[in-house]
């Protein structure tokens, strides 16, 4: 999180020029934006440690050192609030996912993606991310464990993730054409689970273990998702006649 920028002090030579009718100011957009993206930080940090009904938009603007008529004034409500910290991390999900997709189905050459490529395409931005992206990203994982599977949440959270899902779905029932697709969705949401689960709890599996398992080597769980995801997906095609 950035800090707080310095107050600005007026010059006492010289007043200010006047603002001129239709000519914006050279950092009225970099210095709103810079506002906005801390007030997403503050408010994932806050939604990811007490929840949605657990945090209010004046939580958001003591966090952030500000009065609430900020903050309401750059999002409105909170639930835009809690849409947009969402839709920015998303962004950058969809993105990756959607790239390595591409190049997975690249490397098939028209035939079926293996679902290891398919399972680390989807799995690994997440991973990467909750390692290498700092507090916010850890925070986001924390946010998303907690909301994404209340049903009073999934609207906004398809509306961010489902449509690379679908993508990442397909390709599924291309390398497994003989899977009902009950078992498909089955198989790919209890992939997602896990994943968020490891990825915003991984002391839970450290204290288990009694510290035999770091918490912070996310990579040597990747290892060990990416092989028991695949084996998921191919434990639940039907035996051949």
């Amino acid at each position: 999180m950035t800090s707080n920028p310095s107050p600005r002090t007026p010059s006492r030579k010289k007043p200010p020029a006047a603002r001129q009718p239709g000519v914006a100011r050279v950092n009225a957009r970099r210095d709103g934006d810079e506002t906005r993206e801390r007030m997403l930080d503050a408010a994932e940090e806050l939604f990811g440690a007490h929840g949605f009904h657990g945090t209010s938009m004046r939580d958001v603007a003591v966090a952030m050192g500000c009065g609430i008529a900020l903050v309401t004034y750059h999002f409105g409500t909170k639930d835009v609030l809690f849409s947009n910290v969402i839709k920015r991390r998303a962004a950058y999900m969809t993105h990756q996912r959607t790239l390595a997709l591409a190049t997975a189905r690249a490397r098939a050459q028209g035939k079926p993606v293996p679902v290891e490529d398919i399972v680390s395409g989807y799995v690994w931005p997440f991973v990467e991310r909750s390692a290498a992206g700092g507090k916010g990203w850890k925070n986001y994982s924390l946010f998303i464990a907690r909301h994404a599977n209340s049903p009073e949440f999934a609207k906004v959270i398809d509306e961010h993730y489902d449509p690379v899902a679908r993508q990442y779905l397909d390709e599924l029932a291309r390398t497994f054409p003989t899977m009902p697709q009950t078992d498909l969705y089955y198989a790919f949401s209890l992939m997602v689970g896990g994943m968020v689960s490891i990825v915003a709890e991984p002391g839970r599996v450290e204290n288990l273990s009694s510290g035999l398992i770091k918490a912070s080597d996310v990579e040597a769980a990747f290892k060990r998702m990416l092989p028991f995801f695949s084996a998921g997906f191919r434990a639940l095609v039907p035996p051949s006649a």
